[in-house]
């Protein structure tokens, strides 16, 4: 399996992180082949053999397990839940096929207008951050949830899981971020049924 063999670095110099799909049998797919350096498209990957997804590089792994929907980012897992009065829904960590996979990358693109007359070199393009999760709808006890979860890699800025989440019911209670079991932030997050609640979570 090539996240549990410590595969961390990109194989192509002009891409930091690349996306790395690992089947159950053993297989995965690579967005630039490891020795013919060639890219895959993302539309190839087969979601039916997906047992996680996720992005290495810069010496770090990044990755989901499509089982449960649990993020582990250098060896600690995260799971999201959220709590009201009456009950905790998981939002991660149940037994749900979370392969409806999201990736992509934020960029930039200057333009030198001293260049006019140049062809080549006027533009220059630069990848800011990388984000790969995953969306999921889920019955859940007395309310069904869209949830929409995404761990971003931005360059110079500690990286966030982006949690969008939309219920048929208006709930008022609060995000629950365990990382390794263990509870580390509850923020209150009220939702107004068929409106989406998002909110930026910086990894500590």
């Amino acid at each position: 399996m090539i996240f549990h063999n410590r595969y961390n670095r990109s194989p192509v110099p002009h891409q930091s992180f690349i996306w790395i799909a690992e089947y159950y049998d053993g297989t995965y797919l690579s967005e630039y082949d490891f020795d013919t350096k060639k890219a895959n498209s993302f539309y190839h990957i087969d979601k039916h053999k997906l047992t996680r997804f996720g992005l290495i590089g810069h010496g770090s792994q990044v990755y989901f397990d499509v089982g449960n929907g649990v993020f582990t980012m250098n060896d600690h897992r995260l799971m999201v839940s959220y709590q009201t009065k009456q009950h905790e829904y998981p939002l991660t960590g149940r037994a749900f096929l979370y392969n409806d996979i999201i990736t992509y990358k934020d960029a930039v693109s200057d333009v030198n207008l001293l260049l006019a007359g140049a062809k080549q070199g006027r533009f220059s393009d630069k990848i800011v951050q990388y984000n790969v999760g995953y969306k999921k709808n889920m019955a859940l006890l007395d309310v069904n949830i869209n949830f929409q979860c995404l761990l971003s890699i931005p360059y110079n800025e500690a990286s966030f899981l982006a949690i969008k989440i939309t219920s048929d019911t208006d709930l008022d209670g609060k995000l629950i971020i365990r990382r390794n079991g263990l509870i580390v932030d509850e923020i209150h997050a009220p939702l107004k049924a068929q409106h989406a609640g998002m909110m930026n979570w910086e990894i500590r």
